[in-house]
Formats: C-alpha cells, sequence, structure tokens
C-alpha cells in the first residue's frame, strides 16, 4: 500500500507542523483495499526492531534494503479457483508468480479474514472470521477477537482455533525507502493459534505471531510491517515495507478484450487478447484446486492483438481459469470447461 508544501511563512508552518503530528483514525473507506489494486512489497535483507510506541513518534527505515517478494493483487473472489468456498468474502488476493489466494471481507465497521487457499490445493475456510482491522480505529484502541477453521491437509482433518489481539500503540512519522508518511497509526498484531487434529494420535501445534504494521489513511495496505514468529518450536523474523502501489483499473485501458475459445474445449484452448501499450504477458492456467498446470511467459513486451494456443490434451475434464497477468499484475481471469 501512499506529499508536501513548502511553507514560508512562519504561522503556516506551525499549522503543517500540528497537521503533520495529528493523531490519525482510521477509517474502512480510507483503508479497506478494492478490486483492482496491486501492491508491490520488498522484503528486506536487515530485520528492523518496530522501535518505540507512542504519539508523535518518529519511525525511520530508509536504509532497509531487500528484494522484490511479489505483487500481490485484489481480484474478485467469483473470478478465483475456489471463490464458491469462500461465500461472505467480497475480495480476493492473488499474489502473482504463485498460486495462493487469500479472501477478505470489507465493511465500513472492520476489514476481515475469511481464509485462504494455499499453493497445494489446502482450502482454509473460517467458520468463525479474524478481524484484521475495526473501524473507526484510532491510538490506544484495543479489541481481541476469536477466530477459528477447518481444513484437510493430506488426509487429516485439522481444526485452527486462536485469538488476534489488536492495539493501536503510537502513531507519528514513518519513513522508509519508498518515501516519508505523516499521520502514519502503528498496529501492534498478536496471533495465538493452533492446530489440532487426531493421526493416529493427538497432534497439536502452537503458532505465534507478533507483528507491528503502519497504516496511513488513503492507501489500502500496510506501508511496512516488522513480525517475529513462532511455529511449532521454529522461530524467524522478518520485515518489509510497500513499494508504490498499481492501480489494475487502469490496466482496463491496456487490456481493452480476452476471449477463450472454444468454450467447451477438450484438446487445445485459444487466448486471444488485445493490448494497448507493451507489456510483458504471462498467460496461466489453474484448476478448481488452485493449482497452476501450465503458463506461458513473453520474453519480450508484447502490443496489439495476439492470440496463444495451449494443449489442455492431458487435462481431465471439469472447470479450469485462464488467467492474464501484464508486467506482474493480475488483469483478468475467466473461467472455462474442459470436456472429452
Amino acid at each position: 500500500m501512499k506529499k508536501k508544501l513548502l511553507n514560508f511563512m512562519t504561522g503556516s508552518f506551525v499549522l503543517a507542523y500540528s497537521a503533520s503530528m495529528a493523531q490519525p483514525s482510521l477509517t474502512g473507506s480510507a483503508i479497506n483495499p478494492t478490486i483492482g489494486e496491486s501492491f508491490t512489497y520488498t522484503t528486506c535483507t536487515n530485520y528492523f526492531n518496530q522501535g518505540p510506541s507512542g504519539a508523535s513518534q518518529t519511525w525511520n527505515f530508509s536504509t532497509s534494503t531487500g528484494t522484490t517478494s511479489g505483487v500481490s493483487s485484489g481480484v474478485s473472489v467469483s473470478s478465483t479457483p475456489n471463490g464458491s468456498s469462500f461465500p461472505n468474502a467480497n475480495i480476493a488476493f492473488y499474489n502473482a508468480g504463485g498460486s495462493n489466494y487469500s479472501y477478505q471481507k470489507t465493511t465500513s465497521t472492520a476489514y476481515q479474514n475469511y481464509g485462504n487457499v494455499s499453493s497445494s490445493g489446502v482450502v482454509m475456510s473460517f467458520s468463525n472470521p479474524e478481524d484484521f482491522l475495526r473501524f473507526p480505529f484510532t491510538y490506544n484502541n484495543t479489541y481481541n477477537d476469536p477466530w477459528s477453521c477447518t481444513f484437510i491437509n493430506s488426509g487429516y482433518t485439522f481444526y485452527r482455533t486462536g485469538t488476534t489481539s489488536i492495539t493501536a500503540d503510537g502513531y507519528g512519522t514513518l519513513i522508509t525507502p519508498a518515501g516519508t508518511f505523516n499521520n502514519a497509526l502503528r498496529i501492534h498484531m498478536v496471533q495465538t493459534y493452533q492446530d489440532s487434529a487426531y493421526i493416529g494420535m493427538p497432534y497439536v501445534i502452537p503458532y505465534t505471531n507478533d507483528e507491528y504494521m503502519w497504516y496511513v489513511n488513503g492507501t489500502h495496505a500496510a506501508i511496512a510491517a516488522t513480525f517475529t514468529f513462532d511455529a511449532g518450536g521454529s522461530t524467524g523474523q522478518s520485515s518489509f515495507y510497500l513499494g508504490a502501489p498499481t492501480g489494475i483499473d487502469n490496466l482496463s485501458a491496456i487490456l481493452t478484450s480476452l476471449e477463450v475459445f472454444p468454450n467447451p474445449a477438450s484438446d487445445l484452448i485459444n487466448i486471444k487478447y488485445n493490448l494497448t501499450e507493451n507489456k510483458k504477458v504471462e498467460l496461466c492456467l489453474f484448476n478448481t484446486l488452485g493449482e497452476k498446470i501450465q503458463d506461458s511467459k513473453s520474453e519480450d513486451g508484447i502490443q496489439g492483438s495476439n492470440t496463444t494456443e495451449l494443449n489442455i490434451a492431458e487435462q481431465p475434464e471439469g472447470i479450469y481459469f485462464a488467467q492474464i497477468i501484464l508486467d506482474g499484475n493480475v488483469a483478468a481471469t475467466k473461467r472455462f470447461v474442459v470436456i472429452k
């Protein structure tokens, strides 16, 4: 997920300084992600400590370095392979370059987690959703939210139960390599949960995630985050920051058409698309488990009308999805059927 006037009069400077240190209050309309947005995060090579809590802080992480960890793109739930498993969600996020999907619900009062689908096809749908954020939310606000879900992995049924504790423990100015952000509210999130199953004997794995995230109204994702975790005794730390967001809505002017034919198909499908600008193109096919079964990438940029033929002769009958990614951003998804 993201601005300054030079004030040359003393009075204006005082007003501007006071505004920059104002206590922010996060709202759903200013924070909730929307379909058509894309966010690029940089995973830091050096873990940065969260720094102090409290009012009018300055958190300076400008010396952090790292590598781009990928693009997370907001898409409609119905366009995803497992959308029917998440009837209460109204937005899904897809990680370009993989096949992981997460499902959320956004309202004026909360931003909720309804589950995810892993790259191995494990569907984790929450029966009791997790509240990532509640709105409005400001300094010193806090809440605890219990949540739960059931999922099947390697033939065993697992029960995940946990509690998420959220506290706004500071506000001020955040500095990252991507820029300076005033009126940032820091959110301290602690997730404690466990997976339990019976695999011939009781099996329990405890987890803890202790995370600090910085939000600014108008940016629909955390500007930066740093966290430590413990997964059944395996521990680690990580930090990341947000690069410039990309509006996928802008891609609608670039991708002016997308067709998948024939539909239904048996041996071959054609993906026809038209681009008004030069873009690197990746075409991916997914089954209903969210598994990528085939992809085709362009080495160079493509522009104009193009058709790519893909062989699906070895795929069993069923429902599939064709996805087009432009310069790392998911632009559109089409459903098609294979019959024999």
